[in-house]
């Protein structure tokens, strides 16, 4: 019976392993597949601060449908490709976010906003 059991669980594991690993998002969007996500989106945003030692920027961005995010104030990674001696806090820019292999999403672009 104990055999059995131990088979159940690892059958179990391997069934829902995938489906779990497929699940991801930033914050509290976890759950949404990269089905149903876009990999990359822009938005509209005021930045607040920077910490260009950490590689971080902390904004108020507009919702973003294309990722199911709702508006929101975060702290966003930035890659680096981006100049963040070109920002400062209280800038009105566009923010484009793309996620990476590892399901986070990074700022690779900031421009002024239109």
């Amino acid at each position: 019976m104990r055999n059995t059991m131990i088979a159940g669980l690892i059958w179990s594991a391997l069934v829902a392993g995938p489906a779990l690993a497929q699940s991801g998002g930033h914050g509290g969007h976890a759950g949404h597949t990269m089905g149903d996500m876009a990999a990359e989106a822009k938005a509209k945003a005021v930045i607040h601060s920077v910490d260009a030692d950490k590689g971080m920027v902390n904004v108020t961005h507009e919702p973003v449908p294309e990722l199911k995010w709702p508006q929101m104030t975060m702290d966003l990674p930035v890659t680096k490709r981006v100049d963040l001696s070109k920002v400062k806090a209280g800038d009105k820019v566009t923010i484009t976010l793309k996620q990476g292999v590892d399901k986070q999403f990074r700022v690779t672009e900031i421009a002024p906003a239109q």
